[in-house]
């Protein structure tokens, strides 16, 4: 017996779970382009090639009972939802590997903040196996002999992951993957391997305040094992009945912590504790959640009977991820950046504590775009931060740096983030710490 299905949202993956689907399915095709997105002619197209309806809201709401309705997570609930976009792209990453034959392992990682870090650090300690890596940089492909970039304009929606492994089956290395590591923004899908849930610094409302962060993002306790911050588990799933390793950087309750921390601008050393185990470390890492980072990397690589020389050998060679808490040094000054576009107060408030433990002759440069993620930064909560940091120790710049000078700071506001950036080079600060809320490839540095 055919049935009808109803897939939404064409500005977050929904066109790429129907052409996907259509592979599998004699059912009745059916779409709801929640941002009118598509133009009179793409409708067309799809229609002819994958014999799909487009529906209005009102015929949809009307006939709802009609459905199996399958919509993003954040979706406003104009009308009610049977399955997830992450449900659904689980159930045909399974036809997938059904259709191609593949056998390897799936690792996603999400939470509020340090997905993208997580993600590259978790590929590092799986540097001599072959791996597909998709963040928000790119999607690449890496192997003991080769390193190869797939795409650089994937986004983290579930999604994306179909699109990852039929790039992958495009380039004939389907057969060559033992891992794959997928960054998955709000939740993971429902074929996973290892979840990673890396915090939840922020339980922003999303859904129209129908739902939060945190909901969302149980999801996580769908994979078959399951990394947590620890903070977060005890905050808001103490309750779920799943069994989880913990992480932590300042709990030793958890299953995997740190014992000790000796904070260097350009090498850190600290200890690593799990399962009566202690392992040492020493690389750069300025931050305790970038070291978060690290444990939940090494968490993977323990779960998968790695040696243990091995996992500490390729996190400490790995290249430092650039604007994720990296530095260079430019005239004598160390600089650090933080460019990525989810920064909100409490990773902006981290930055800066971060860059005071080091010294006191500093600069923050701050600022960023708006409407690059379905977050979007409270700016009441940032402007009541910003007024207990010195005034002099702040320039304001970008989209955000003037909506926050118009509400009265008393602090320096440069337009443009390389005047702002040249501006602080020209004077005496040891460190300059940028703080910009956009993609890092389209706000990187140039340093002249």
């Amino acid at each position: 017996m055919t049935k009808n299905i109803l897939i939404s949202d064409a500005n977050h993956g929904g066109i790429t779970l129907l052409k996907e689907y259509y592979k599998y399915t004699d059912n009745n095709l059916f779409f709801y382009d929640v941002y009118n997105k598509l133009t009179h002619d793409e409708k067309l197209e799809l229609s002819n090639n994958y014999n799909v309806k487009f529906l209005s809201l009102d015929y949809i709401i009307k006939h709802r009972t009609d459905f199996i309705t399958i919509n993003p997570i954040h979706m406003n609930p104009v009308f009610s939802s049977d399955y997830t976009h992450h449900e659904f792209t689980g159930y045909l990453i399974n036809k997938h590997r059904l259709r191609y034959g593949w056998n390897f392992k799936i690792i996603e990682v999400t939470g509020v903040k340090g997905k993208t870090s997580t993600a590259t650090l978790i590929s590092s300690v799986l540097k001599n196996n072959s791996v597909l890596t998709l963040t928000s940089h790119d999607l690449s492909y890496h192997s003991p002999s080769e390193d190869i970039v797939l795409s650089t304009s994937l986004s983290i929606t579930p999604a994306s992951i179909i699109t990852a492994l039929n790039i992958a089956c495009e380039n004939d290395l389907l057969d060559k993957i033992d891992y794959c590591v997928f960054e998955v923004s709000l939740g993971i899908t429902s074929y996973c391997d290892i979840g990673i849930l890396t915090n939840i610094l922020e339980d922003y409302p999303i859904a129209q305040g129908n739902q939060t962060a945190s909901s969302a993002k149980k999801s996580i306790f769908n994979s078959k094992q399951v990394l947590c911050d620890m903070s977060a588990y005890n905050t808001y799933y103490s309750n779920v009945n799943k069994d989880v390793i913990t992480v932590s950087t300042s709990d030793s309750r958890a299953d995997i912590h740190t014992s000790k921390i000796n904070y260097d601008i350009k090498n850190t050393h600290f200890k690593v504790q799990y399962n009566k185990e202690e392992l040492s470390l020493s690389m750069f890492a300025v931050s305790d959640f970038y070291i978060t980072n690290i444990l939940f990397a090494m968490g993977v690589g323990l779960i998968l009977g790695l040696d243990n020389n091995e996992i500490i050998s390729n996190i400490e060679n790995m290249n430092i991820i650039p604007g994720r808490g990296s530095y260079k040094i430019v005239n004598n000054k160390m600089v650090l950046e933080d460019i990525n576009s989810g920064l909100n107060t409490t990773s902006i408030k981290k930055c800066v504590d971060n860059t005071t433990r080091y010294t006191s002759n500093y600069i923050i440069i701050l600022g960023g775009d708006y409407g690059i993620t379905c977050e979007e930064i409270d700016e009441n909560k940032l402007l009541k931060y910003l007024k207990t940091v010195p005034s002099n120790k702040v320039i304001l710049t970008g989209e955000l740096g003037n909506s926050l000078k118009k509400q009265g700071l008393p602090i320096i506001y440069i337009d443009n983030l390389q005047d702002a950036y040249h501006e602080a080079l020209n004077r005496n600060y040891e460190i300059i710490h940028v703080i910009y809320r956009s993609e890092y490839n389209t706000r990187k540095l140039v340093c002249n």
